[in-house]
């Protein structure tokens, strides 16, 4: 149980970071993930759908360490799985992979399903 707490934690923290900065400086945040940030309507769909991305995980992180229920943090390595998948199958439309962002997503896929194992195994109620 320690393991899938300290998890769920540090993933939701990590998340919810990223999260407050495409709230609060998002010209940052895009650069950090070698983007350009955008304008107008492309801008305010970047940072929305980025600070969703990022916010909604995280809660779904804290979630599960408050309830010790699997399925939350399962939902959170869904989401990351498949950014993982989609970041590589982006290569179909000749975008490059972006191999740090692949990184981050195979790393916080791991940590929400190992977690998700953890929550699960202990069988909490």
């Amino acid at each position: 149980m320690k393991i899938a707490n300290i998890l769920s934690i540090l993933l939701g923290t990590v998340l919810i970071l990223i999260a407050a900065q495409w709230i609060f400086t998002p010209q940052t945040a895009a650069e950090s993930l070698s983007m350009t940030f955008l304008e107008g309507d492309g801008r305010n769909t970047q940072i929305r759908d980025f600070t969703a991305l990022f916010l909604s995980t995280s809660l779904m992180c804290y979630a599960s360490f408050f309830t010790k229920q699997y399925q939350w943090i399962s939902c959170a390595g869904l989401v990351y799985l498949l950014a993982a998948i989609f970041n590589v199958l982006a290569t179909n439309h000749d975008a490059p992979i972006a191999f740090s962002s692949l990184v981050s997503e195979v790393i916080f896929a791991s940590m929400a399903f190992i977690s998700a194992i953890l929550y699960k195994s202990n069988d909490y109620k």
